[in-house]
């Protein structure tokens, strides 16, 4: 996507966020109705627009007092939107898509990462360049980004069996030791700090192998839907605006992190939201946007790997109901 063209887009997606917003009344701080969303990771620029939102006032101008738990390596991201604890919640879609299909009534209204953000990545002198050479190798994979992995090595004949899924921390120094060769990551994260720090390293795209997932999606229960839609769609608009603004000035988003993680490094989100703009704002439809043949075709790879056993209705897994609302 051109320069030009990715203006366009942003400008486009401004022009049709801005008057619903500007239109919903500035509450007062004794009217803002609480709201709490579950991470699925610490706080950093993979959340730069929901910062924005809540920091530029969009939550308020929605009536709305959010609240952010940051999740991590050990957190079920999912648990506390099931338990009722949170109105929201962030996952990847073959998080939810495994979700629903084990009977759980959780369901998209928005996909922010339009395309994914996992890669796999190797030290550049190590000989591996595609994903037919992970076999015999060590593979170092968060859970998030598993269904992936087993993706991407099916299509090109290799086995779970041939290779070693281990769960490491996202340490450069252990990276570079050579000790575990191939690493998973989102490819706005670690594979920054590596390259960084001076390290040379190949990356390989999931995409370049058939394997398109949506990364991190807006998810709630069927519950809030049904006996809340104002609340979702308020939410919902007012989170778009905040990635349109992330979008548009990348620069300002290290210091909004600072205020909910005080050790990080601003340069680095700056960074880490530069390398998210094209995942995010991809140049087609909107910001958020979601296509029924996207989540046809995560459904179809997971059953193919095994994931999914038992009978889904892939449409029930997500919602159009509030994108199309807000962006008439």
């Amino acid at each position: 996507m051109s320069k030009t063209d990715f203006f366009k887009s942003a400008i486009l997606t401004v022009f049709i966020l801005a008057p619903s917003s500007a239109c919903a009344p500035r509450a007062t701080p004794m009217e803002l109705i609480p709201v709490t969303v579950q991470l699925q990771w610490t706080h950093q620029a993979e959340f730069a627009g929901f910062y924005a939102a809540d920091q530029n006032g969009n939550y308020a101008d929605e009536g709305l007092a959010v609240t952010f738990i940051q999740g991590g390596p050990d957190v079920d991201n999912l648990a506390p939107l099931v338990d009722g604890k949170v109105q929201f919640c962030t996952a990847t879609a073959e998080q939810l898509i495994v979700a629903r299909a084990g009977g759980k009534s959780l369901r998209a209204v928005a996909t922010i990462y339009r395309r994914s953000p996992a890669v796999f990545f190797s030290l550049a002198d190590s000989g591996i360049t595609r994903p037919q050479d992970f076999a015999g190798k060590k593979v170092r994979v968060p859970a998030t980004i598993l269904p992936t992995l087993h993706a991407i090595a099916a299509r090109v004949g290799v086995t779970p069996d041939q290779y070693t899924e281990v769960n490491l921390p996202s340490d450069v120094t252990i990276f570079a030791s050579g000790v575990v060769p191939v690493w998973g990551g989102y490819i706005n994260a670690l594979p920054l700090l590596v390259q960084k720090a001076g390290i040379k390293i190949i990356i390989i795209y999931p995409d370049d192998y058939g394997v398109h997932f949506y990364g991190d999606s807006l998810i709630t229960t069927d519950e809030l839907i049904s006996t809340q839609p104002d609340l979702v769609e308020r939410f919902l608009r007012a989170t778009l605006v905040g990635w349109t603004y992330a979008v548009e000035n990348p620069e300002k988003v290290g210091l909004m992190v600072q205020k909910y993680n005080p050790d990080a490094d601003p340069s680095l989100e700056n960074d880490k939201m530069i390398a998210s703009i094209p995942l995010v704002n991809t140049g087609e439809d909107f910001i958020g946007w979601m296509k029924a043949e996207m989540w046809a075709g995560m459904e179809q790879t997971l059953r193919e790997q095994g994931v999914l056993a038992s009978p889904l209705d892939v449409t029930q897994v997500y919602t159009m109901q509030f994108l199309n609302e807000i962006y008439q």
